[in-house]
């Protein structure tokens, strides 16, 4: 069992000012200084190029660097697969070093929705090879943040080798790399059985590659409905999901 502390993060509302809000992104940045007010230990930016669009999240925590002062910045999550790796790096180092290293790098291959697919293809990428392509791009990432690459990438990070990155995903092969290769595991939304299953598969990866099972980060990504009764929190979280992810939340239980 991990020896973590506990902490909240929020997600910043970067597709909601653009479903029901009037674009105005400044009210993005100010939900976060007025989160850090509130005693929130961190929040979080989500990512999408097309298929569910919204601000760019490393720019957009650039400014939320600039108005915070203590917690944590992190994505949730990133799709390394929209960048190239090159220019990830440097985005990535940059905005660590501007928050002076509060940066949390959430990253993962997309959920498994149709417009996933076609936000892919636009960009090139087969669906088919988008776990293998995020682990290399981010292997890259890494490899540059140590000199490893041949070329001098600045400015460097705050701390050597780079801002701490966790995984999503509930699969094997994601609690495998997790355990093995990765700071931290964030699953979206699942259940209590499922989510002790994961963690005791990630812990296994990470002993058998030699590593501290309670050095690896441990979170996880839900959305809540606040409401009267259970009947009705289910009704508001499935009309929040049809407008932000395009289905119902049933669909978005199994993504």
């Amino acid at each position: 069992m991990t020896n973590q502390s506990r902490a909240i993060g929020l997600l910043l509302p970067s597709r909601e000012a653009l479903l029901w809000g009037d674009s105005d992104l400044t009210l993005i940045v100010e939900a976060a200084r007025r989160a850090e007010q509130a005693g929130y230990d961190s929040v979080w930016a989500g990512d999408s190029l097309l298929a569910r669009p919204r601000a760019e999240p490393l720019s957009l925590l650039s400014a939320v660097a600039g108005a915070t002062t203590r917690v944590s910045l992190g994505t949730a999550v990133l799709l390394p697969l929209l960048r190239h790796p090159v220019s990830l790096a440097h985005a990535l180092s940059t905005l660590d070093r501007l928050s002076r290293g509060r940066v949390i790098v959430g990253i993962g291959p997309g959920a498994e929705l149709p417009g996933t697919h076609a936000e892919l293809a636009a960009i090139g990428v087969p669906s088919d090879r988008r776990i293998s392509a995020m682990l290399e791009t981010i292997g890259r990432c890494r490899r540059l943040w140590l000199g490893e690459e041949g070329m001098d990438l600045e400015p460097k990070p705050s701390h050597a080798g780079g801002p701490p990155i966790w995984l999503a995903g509930n699969g094997p092969r994601m609690l495998r790399e997790t355990g093995t290769n990765f700071d931290g595991w964030l699953p979206f939304s699942p259940t209590p059985g499922e989510y002790a299953t994961g963690l005791g598969a990630v812990q296994e990866a990470a002993e058998r590659a030699g590593r501290d099972p309670d050095s690896i980060a441990t979170g996880v990504y839900l959305t809540v409905a606040i409401a009267d009764g259970a009947s009705e929190a289910a009704s508001e979280l499935d009309v929040y999901m049809r407008a932000y992810y395009g289905v119902p939340a049933e669909v978005m239980a199994r993504a």
